[in-house]
């Protein structure tokens, strides 16, 4: 407990590198984080989170739809495949497989969840590695 507001903190800011990186790379169709001011709730979302912090929750669709996210979380060193969220480490899901996976793919794009989508809870490694080892395994 008394690690908490680092740990968050520090979850936050790698949360926001990693969409930052994310947004800019050519195989990522889209990403959805309220700390990107390019995000639909990115004005609600700062109104709320005086602090600046926006989350640990990065979810981002390749351009290659939903046949590329196993090979892509498969080339991940430092994050984690795992069906949870929160921790420490670094923790990726495809939530068509996990999440989802009793969803059709209209009932999964109605609730906002796209071809190709991947979902990543930040953990509290270094930004830079993190950021590194997603754009390594984007290729």
């Amino acid at each position: 407990l008394c690690t908490l507001e680092l740990r968050v903190r520090t979850q936050s800011e790698n949360a926001l590198a990693l969409a930052e990186a994310l947004e800019g790379h050519p195989r990522v169709a889209r990403v959805h984080y309220p700390g990107l001011p390019s995000s639909p709730s990115h004005a609600r979302a700062k109104e709320q989170l005086a602090d600046g912090a926006f989350g640990s929750v990065v979810s981002f669709e390749l351009v290659d739809g939903d046949a590329a996210t196993r090979p892509f979380v498969s080339r991940l060193e430092i994050a984690v495949p795992a069906p949870s969220l929160g921790g420490i480490e670094t923790l990726v899901s495809i939530p068509a497989h996990i999440s989802h996976a009793s969803m059709s793919p209209e009932e999964r794009a109605e609730a906002g969840i796209g071809p190709g989508c991947v979902r990543v809870a930040l953990g509290i490694e270094d930004s830079r590695d993190l950021v590194a080892d997603f754009t390594r395994a984007l290729g």
